[in-house]
């Protein structure tokens, strides 16, 4: 142990003669710990509502989605060998999707037509998020069916009770003059309801993909291929490979590409959140200046007599900041040990719930080691950098007052 540590630390864990120094000491000291266990618990706040946002997305977006680069649509054959040839995937599903007006009794609602064929269910897991009804897409029924999301249902006023009453689909055509000819029309039987999130309740119906392809009149095309990367393969890598595969005409996007709007938010949201209690949390560790000035004069007799015994006032300057650093990491260590506790308490526990009628019974959490290094290294360098600019006030001529 170097002797400005060893002395640092005397000073540290010594009784100040001063009540007010070893007072403000503690107050730094907590400052720091509150708010270092504060960054831990709202990061990880983040975190686990960004993980059961994404678990969401999961069960409706597919691993991969093969998207054309120009235009809309693509013919399915064009890249289903290459895609198979690869054998990277255990599942795909060709869907068609569209645009269209949806209209139930006196009610009317613009949201998308999907188009699936019968390895939707393959490649999500949408089937287990059909409350009520049931999702018969595959069946050969006497009737067009469909499964509709439930924000398409309540602005259609369409109930579980009216699983017999068909939905009036209109899409229009792609020319021609406006009138009562300008769409294609047709009905659908919706059999079942799926719920997932706002954001797809709202926005889809699923149909036959050969029913929708009949109604937009594209025969054998698709708008995408939605693929399920087999267990055990990279899905960064199956995207590489299918990407270089298929050439430039088209688009290999990932689930987090699919969804980058709402990563992007989510990461925004909590850059921001982070630099408002990094903010705090350096107010908490500058009051460490206050703390070592204080130590300074009432040892400054001490550190006098280190100086006229050979000590260089750089060694003692040297004392001053292991002295902060030793303030700073013990309540930063201590902060982020209080805020995993509280993480893992909610994590495994529930002490705080959210209340009935929620998706989640309590508020989700997830602690990463990254958010622990993160604020460990910005507790470290607030702590330094407080501590140096105490340290440089040290001088003979403070000693000698």
């Amino acid at each position: 142990m170097s002797f400005s540590r060893y002395i640092a630390k005397r000073y540290f864990f010594a009784k100040s003669s001063s009540n007010a120094v070893n007072i403000i000491t503690a107050i730094s000291l907590t400052g720091i710990l509150v708010g270092s266990a504060a960054l831990i618990i709202v990061l990880s706040a983040f975190n686990g509502l960004e993980q059961l946002v994404r678990g969401f997305y999961a069960d409706f977006d597919p691993d991969l989605k093969v998207l054309p680069l120009e235009g809309k649509f693509f013919e399915e054959q064009a890249i289903k060998q290459n895609i198979a040839e690869l054998e990277l995937f255990s599942s795909a599903s060709a869907v068609l999707e569209e645009k269209a007006l949806f209209n139930f009794r006196d009610k009317d609602h613009i949201a998308t037509l999907k188009g699936v064929d019968t390895n939707y269910l393959s490649v999500n897991n949408i089937g287990e998020h059909i409350p009520f009804g049931e999702y018969r897409l595959n069946d050969k029924l006497a009737i067009p069916s469909a499964v509709m999301g439930a924000g398409v249902a309540y602005y259609l006023g369409f109930s579980r009770s009216d699983f017999q009453e068909p939905v009036n689909i209109f899409i229009p055509k792609e020319s021609g003059r406006l009138s009562t000819e300008s769409f294609r029309s047709d009905r659908i039987y919706p059999l079942g309801i799926f719920s997932i999130q706002p954001e797809f309740d709202e926005e889809y119906l699923l149909c036959p993909l050969d029913f929708c392809r009949e109604l937009l009149n594209r025969p054998g095309m698709v708008s995408a291929i939605e693929l399920k990367v087999k267990e055990g393969t990279s899905i960064d890598e199956a995207q590489k490979r299918l990407l270089a595969t298929l050439g430039d005409q088209y688009l290999v996007k990932n689930r987090d590409q699919l969804q980058a709007g709402f990563l992007k938010v989510m990461r925004t949201e909590g850059l921001f959140t982070f630099l408002i209690f990094a903010l705090i949390l350096t107010i908490a560790t500058f009051t460490i200046a206050g703390s070592l000035t204080m130590i300074m004069f009432e040892k400054r007799k001490n550190l006098y007599t280190l100086w006229s015994m050979g000590t260089p006032i750089k060694e003692l300057r040297r004392i001053i900041l292991q002295l902060g650093l030793i303030i700073s990491l013990s309540g930063g260590i201590s902060g982020i040990f209080l805020g995993s506790l509280v993480v893992f308490g909610q994590e495994h526990f529930q002490w705080i719930s959210v209340g009935e009628g929620y998706i989640v019974d309590a508020y989700p959490v997830a602690l990463k080691y990254s958010d622990i290094l993160l604020v460990g290294i910005t507790v470290l360098s607030l702590g330094i950098l407080s501590s140096w600019l105490s340290a440089r006030r040290l001088n003979l001529k403070l000693l000698r007052a």
